[in-house]
């Protein structure tokens, strides 16, 4: 255990941090706490005494800080792998990206597997904050609102299975998605696949179909095959020069999952 200073000056500012356990303290939080207690001190002298003190935890996210509070027992960060992504959701909340791929599956409860490095998507051509630059980027709009994980914004089942589908070369762990796939496959529905799909072109519609089938929805497969835009085939599922398996019924090559038995 680390004895952490309290300064008097600072004391009633951090209580209330204590109160309050936030997971991320920036600069207003802590002019607001000012207010609150009373306290005579300024904001410079307090972020230095409670970051030497090792009450908050430096972030890459200017004017942001990790609260590392008395039950850590030190100047101990949480281990939350998407810390930085927090602070910098707080600072710009309209920013548009979401945890996605192979981080949407786990976060999701599909994949048991946690991603070694965590993924976001963005829109083509957004330039993303530096404090960001530890995850891996996938570029796709999603058409459905995204879902809420203790305050981090993910990606629905539907779209993960779109935008798998879209560019599956943009998932990188394909080996397991035969462990969550009929999961995914049986609570998805229509509408919301139609939403995503919509302006896709027929490869994503007939990989999509494809993958429905191998997780057991035949009848969801078969509707959106039908409806599939005018193209023409085949559509890989995975490295075009690897061995894969052709279905003559959605015209698809798939070495992504050639090994999973349905």
């Amino acid at each position: 255990m680390t004895v952490r200073t309290i300064p008097p000056a600072v004391a009633a500012v951090l209580e209330q941090l204590e109160l309050d356990q936030p997971l991320v303290v920036s600069s207003g939080d802590l002019k607001r706490a000012i207010v609150i207690t009373e306290s005579k001190t300024t904001i410079r002298y307090l972020v230095e005494e409670l970051t030497n003190g090792g009450w908050l935890l430096p972030l890459r996210t200017r004017g942001y800080w990790e609260f590392a509070p008395a039950a850590r027992a030190g100047a101990i960060d949480a281990g939350d792998p998407h810390i930085e992504l927090r602070a910098t959701l707080r600072k710009r909340p309209d920013l548009p990206v979401e945890l996605a791929a192979e981080s949407a599956a786990w976060l999701l409860g599909l994949s048991t597997r946690s991603p070694n490095r965590h993924v976001i998507s963005a829109p083509p051509g957004l330039r993303l904050p530096p404090a960001l630059s530890e995850y891996r980027v996938v570029r796709f709009i999603p058409a459905l609102d995204v879902k809420d994980r203790n305050g981090l914004p993910i990606w629905q089942v539907p779209t993960l299975l779109v935008a798998m589908s879209h560019r599956p070369a943009s998932y990188h762990d394909w080996p397991n998605v035969g462990d969550w796939l009929a999961q995914a496959a049986k609570e998805v529905s229509e509408n919301d696949l139609r939403a995503e799909l919509a302006g896709k072109p027929r490869s994503t519609w007939m990989r999509l179909a494809y993958l429905l089938d191998r997780g057991g929805n035949s009848d969801l497969a078969s509707a959106l095959k039908s409806d599939a835009p005018p193209g023409q085939g085949p559509y890989y599922l995975g490295r075009r020069r690897q061995r894969g398996r052709y279905s003559s019924q959605f015209d698809v090559i798939d070495s992504a999952l050639i090994d999973f038995q349905t």
